[in-house]
Order: structure tokens, then C-alpha cells, then sequence
């Protein structure tokens, strides 16, 4: 059976550990440089201890370096790999090929899903040029999944999303922040436009949408999918979320390690997670959520607010000024300091913090004016503090002449004893210490599940403290022992015959080849690239050219598809927000939108 990983997003290594004792699998953390978020960068060291945390569970720590490099950077990434490797890090998640012309220690690499990984020749190439790991593009469907995994070898393991946000554009090839602001997902500092609101014109001047949020769409969550996705060949289910707070992180983990708990699917880490709190993804960060293109391309995935929704509480009876009469969900409690929203007839989402509550009765810290039956939502609870705590089972075998652990997965140590420890002279009392002392384990990732001791034979006499430094020492040797017997996946190693590229992969900016080092690489795989990344130019020409290929289409989300109204084929469609104008443009054909910049407004 194979075995599945929940693999959880570390802003830092607090948050990454919190991960793991959630019921994570793996994380992923940035280093200090050369990770898709910048944000969220962290010292190596601290990196080192979390490995080595994790490690003692069998779970797995990934480094993003998903970032384009310059040529000036290559040897500070080379570095950066060597010092993650050095501090036990389990794979290098990358999108720049320059890594595969690097000299990098014996580590696994897994191509980023800023690699744009949605095609089998695609996914295939990777696998053939020494990807261990594909990391599948967010808006793969069910179908597109199946059809890359059987296009791989065995060996090459997939990982999906299955929760969080979603770019809109396609991984690794949206350009539009870089163009409007200077500031893009390939260089780890995204500025999300499609978060921002725009006006949407047709080439007639008419106005057909005002400041609304028409690049955002909702959050994934696929967790009533899971075991699809793993009959399809996933092995990783990744929870999106780097710059998200730990209480995120947390009740996210909690909830799909539940989930897959009930599945009964094979873990690649052990020990048993245990939440003080009840799992509930309505409880954090979301835009709504969405399955987005899973079972293919439909409209309905668009978020008319780039805000948190959250779950919802009631409905409004009455609203005056600050005071708000609700009636409330059936176990639904309102805090001081809750956050509540609701959804004005234009779609806008607006809202307030809880003042005071009294019964079914809220006042705010600021007027509102909610129709009576309006839905309310709860998006910031202030109560919800979830936490969680991991161990492994363990048990205690105490014999005159030494003392052995053995913990859930059969390993064990065994501490030898004292020869000149006198007799007990009360043995009862003697066992009865001896059990007390060795069924603590507080400070150490055991739980001690039994403690036995010979029948007959005679017990040695040994002090509550001398009883509590072996039990230290022993567990110690003990937590050693699954560090010694931790092993890391197999390196990546560079294939003897280069793979040649697929038909059709983009020799312009798309190529995202920004250093010799991945030109090369393009090279011997048969691309003679044409052009330098945008982000690698000086001086780079935007106008005309399309800066996001995406399968969300405002089109279908409008009920507008060209597909079913051919009248409206003729009919330009254009995006503008603070002067810059884009042009809209359909590729019905692989039922995909585009966008190119055609400048600012004189």
C-alpha cells in the first residue's frame, strides 16, 4: 500500500512544528533567501532543530528555493543547498533548472509547481531530466491527474493541493504583478493583482462592472475528495498557506489528518496527534471555498470579495445603529471580539467586531445597516485558540541488570543497570516506584504505555532520583535511536541522457530562464531559448505581450462563454484599474483566458 503524506505549509519553525504535532506529515519552510515568499524566510539553524524534530516522528522537512535566480545568485543558492542539506533537510523544492547543473550535496529535488506542471509530456520531461517529486499545478483536474500519473515511472511520486489559495494564473507564468508594479511570484515577492478590483469595459467604452474583484476566485478545499485523489496517484496532499498564522496551520492540519484517519490510508510518519479542539476550516482564512476545476472547467469559482467570508453564525432579525438582533445556529456561541461580515446586495462584504453579547443579542463596535434576513458570517472567532499535542507510544521493560524501550514502531534501546545496587528490602514498594518513576515521559515525544517487571525475581533498591535520571537517559538513548534510524529519500542524480523537451514549450520570457545555468540547461534539452525572463531585463517591453495565461475565464464566470453565445464573439473585453488597461482575450480552444497589457491611460 502506498503510503500517503500530508505535507502542511512553516511561515517559521514554531508554526512548522505546531504542523507536526497536528498530524502533519512533512512541511515546507523557506530558508533565509531564494523561496516564493519572502515573507517568510528562516535561519538555518532553526531549520536544523525543526529537521531534527520532525525526524523523530518520520516526517519530512522541504526547503522552498522556488524562486528564478540571476547568475549572480547561483553561488549563494549552491550554498544555501549545502547548509539545508548540512541541517537535515529531506528535499529542495526549486523551479529554476539551474539546480540541475549545480553541485549540490545528496539531496532529493522536487520541481516546484512553479514549474507549471499540467501536462503528461510535461510532467514526464521533469521526471526523466531527475525530479524525484512533481508538484501538480492547482488548477489540474481529476482527469488531467490520472492521465500525468500514468505518464510516470513508479519511482516519481506526485503531490497536489488540496486546500488553500489558488493562483488564478497558471504556476510559474503570471507576469501581471511584475509588469504593473515590479513585484512577481518567480522572485518570491508576489503582489497579488488578483486580489485587487477592477473595471470591466467592452471595446464600445460601456462600463459592464465597477471595482469588482474579477481575478479572484475561492479557496481549494478538496477534503471530501481525498481518497479520489489518491486512487489517481497522489501520494502528497499539501495544504497551501506560508504566510498564514499558526492557528491556520493548525486547524487545517488537524482537520485533513482527521480526515484521513477515517479513510484508513498508510501514514509516512507515526505517532498518534491529538487536538484539544474540534477541526473546522470554516474557522480560518478563507475566501469561500471551491473545488475549483476538479471535475473540469465550470463557472461558480469566483470570490466577490478578496476578504475572509467565514463560517456562518445566523441570520439578522433586526438591525439598529449598533445593535443587532440575531437568530443564531443551533451551538453557535458570539464572542467579545469576534469579527462578523455579511454580504451587501452588491456583493461587497462588510463588517464589525463584537462589542458585548447578551443572549441572541450583539452589539457592535461600529453601525451597520443589515437587511433583516441577511446571512451573518463569523470570520475572526475570538475564542479559537487551536492546539495540539504528538507522541508515540512506548513501553518499559525493567530487569534487574538493565532497562529496555521499545516504542510503537519496534525499535528499542536498553540501558544497562548498576551490579552494586543493594536488594529491596519491601519489593512491592520497590515495583511500585519503579512504574511510578517510568511512566512519566513529560518533556519527550513518548507516551509510556506499560511498564513491566519480572515476576519473581528479586528487585535492587534505587532512589526516586537515580529511578528518574535512568528514565531520562533512557528515553534519551531512545529519541537517538529514531534519529539514527531516520533515512532521508534518494538524492537527486543528474541522468546520463539528457531528456529532450515537448513540442511546443515556450523559448520566449515564458521559459522563466533567468542565468546561464538554466539556459544551458534548455539547451541540451533542445530549446534554444530566444529571450531572458522579464524579471532578468533591464529594460523589458510589456505592451502587447500577454502577461497571464489562466483556465478561470471571466466569460463563463459571467454566464457569457463564446462557446454558447457566438453573437458576442466580436466583442472586446477590458480590464482597467488605476489607468492600466488589459486586454481580455479567449482561447476557446483549450478553454483558457488571457490577458495582455496594453499600457496606461494618457
Amino acid at each position: 500500500m502506498t503510503k500517503i503524506e500530508l505535507l502542511s505549509p512553516a511561515g517559521n519553525t514554531a508554526i512548522g512544528r505546531a504542523a507536526i504535532d497536528a498530524g502533519a506529515d512533512a512541511v515546507y519552510i523557506g530558508a533565509e533567501r531564494f523561496g516564493a515568499r519572502t515573507a517568510a524566510a528562516n535561519d538555518m539553524d532553526q531549520i536544523a532543530e525543526l529537521t531534527r524534530y520532525a525526524h523523530q516522528f518520520g516526517a519530512q522537512v522541504y526547503v522552498t528555493m522556488n524562486t528564478l535566480l540571476f547568475d549572480t545568485e547561483l553561488d549563494a543558492a549552491r550554498r544555501t543547498a549545502w547548509a539545508a542539506y548540512e541541517a537535515g533537510v529531506d528535499a529542495l523544492i526549486v523551479q529554476d533548472m539551474a539546480f540541475t547543473r549545480m553541485e549540490l550535496p545528496p539531496i532529493a529535488l522536487h520541481a516546484s509547481t512553479q514549474t507549471f506542471n499540467l501536462t503528461p509530456q510535461r510532467a514526464a520531461f521533469l521526471a526523466a531530466a531527475g525530479f524525484s517529486r512533481i508538484v501538480l499545478e492547482r488548477g489540474a483536474s481529476l482527469e488531467q491527474i490520472r492521465a500525468i500519473r500514468a505518464a510516470l515511472p513508479d519511482t516519481v511520486e506526485l503531490e497536489a493541493f488540496v486546500h488553500g489559495a489558488i493562483c488564478v494564473c497558471y504556476s510559474g507564468q503570471c507576469y501581471l504583478g511584475h509588469v504593473l508594479c515590479g513585484r512577481g511570484g518567480n522572485r518570491g515577492n508576489c503582489a497579488q493583482p488578483c486580489r485587487s478590483q477592477y473595471n470591466l469595459y467592452n471595446d464600445r467604452g460601456q462600463l459592464l462592472q465597477r471595482d469588482r474583484h474579477l481575478l479572484s476566485v475561492r479557496d481549494l478545499n478538496l477534503s471530501d475528495r481525498l481518497q479520489e485523489l489518491i486512487d489517481a496517484g497522489v501520494c502528497s496532499l499539501k495544504i497551501e498557506g506560508r504566510l498564514k498564522e499558526a492557528n491556520y496551520v493548525v486547524n487545517n492540519t488537524a482537520w485533513y489528518h482527521q480526515r484521513l484517519n477515517a479513510l484508513g490510508v498508510a501514514r509516512t510518519s507515526c505517532g498518534e496527534a491529538l487536538p484539544d479542539f474540534e477541526p473546522n476550516p470554516s474557522k480560518s482564512f478563507s475566501r469561500g471555498f471551491t473545488t475549483y476545476f476538479w471535475d473540469g472547467k465550470r463557472r461558480g469559482v469566483a470570490a466577490p470579495e478578496a476578504k475572509s467570508v467565514g463560517e456562518t453564525v445566523g441570520t439578522v432579525l433586526r438591525s439598529q445603529g449598533t445593535q443587532l438582533t440575531l437568530r443564531l445556529r443551533p451551538g453557535i456561541r458570539l464572542n467579545n471580539g469576534d469579527g462578523l461580515c455579511f454580504a451587501t446586495p452588491s456583493g461587497k462584504l462588510e463588517g464589525a467586531f463584537v462589542n458585548g453579547t447578551e443572549g441572541n443579542r450583539v452589539t457592535l463596535n461600529k453601525p451597520l445597516n443589515i437587511p433583516s434576513g441577511a446571512e451573518l458570517y463569523r470570520n475572526s472567532d475570538h475564542s479559537f485558540r487551536p492546539s495540539s499535542h504528538r507522541h508515540l507510544r512506548a513501553t518499559i521493560t525493567f530487569d534487574p541488570t538493565h532497562i529496555q524501550a521499545t516504542d510503537e514502531t519496534g525499535l528499542s534501546v536498553t540501558l544497562p543497570l548498576r551490579p552494586d545496587y543493594d536488594p529491596a528490602g519491601n519489593r512491592e514498594l520497590a515495583a511500585r516506584n519503579i512504574r511510578n518513576a517510568f511512566q512519566k515521559s513529560g518533556g519527550t515525544i513518548f507516551r509510556i504505555t506499560d511498564v513491566s517487571l519480572p515476576t519473581d525475581a528479586p528487585l535492587p533498591f534505587i532512589p526516586a532520583s537515580e529511578l528518574n535520571a535512568l528514565r531520562r537517559e533512557l528515553l534519551a538513548r531512545l529519541s537517538e535511536a529514531r534519529l539514527t534510524a531516520y533515512h532521508r529519500p534518494a538524492p537527486y542524480v543528474r541522468p546520463t541522457i539528457q531528456p529532450v523537451m515537448p513540442s511546443g514549450t515556450a523559448a520566449d520570457f515564458r521559459a522563466n530562464v533567468a542565468n546561464s545555468l538554466a539556459e544551458a540547461f534548455y539547451r541540451s534539452a533542445g530549446i534554444a531559448v530566444s529571450e531572458w525572463a522579464l524579471e532578468a531585463q533591464e529594460h523589458p517591453d510589456f505592451i502587447g505581450r500577454e502577461v497571464m495565461r489562466t483556465p478561470y475565464c471571466i466569460r463563463r464566470e459571467a454566464g457569457t462563454c463564446l462557446k454558447e453565445h457566438p453573437e458576442l464573439r466580436n466583442e472586446k473585453l477590458f480590464l482597467e484599474n488605476n489607468g492600466v488597461r488589459l486586454e481580455l482575450v479567449f482561447h476557446c480552444a483549450e478553454c483558457e483566458m488571457g490577458v495582455i497589457y496594453r499600457g496606461r491611460n494618457r
